[in-house]
């Protein structure tokens, strides 16, 4: 079995700070939060995926203006 070198991923991390690491922990454990809640609550998957796609855009747009 191959081995997969990953240590350039960690390369991205040198320029950022704790804070902001927690910041971003705390970013992705909410949004995965609100898309289990919209899997839970839509059972069509073309539905759920148009509401998980608005979500994303609209949090890259608000990032961008930040």
């Amino acid at each position: 079995m191959a081995v997969i070198n990953r240590a350039h991923e960690w390369d991205a991390l040198d320029n950022i700070t704790t804070s902001e690491f927690e910041d971003s922990k705390t970013l992705k454990a909410v949004m995965f939060l609100m898309i289990q809640e919209h899997v839970r609550s839509i059972p069509n998957d073309q539905e759920l995926g148009q509401r998980i796609r608005k979500i994303v855009l609209n949090f890259n747009k608000e990032n961008e203006n930040n």
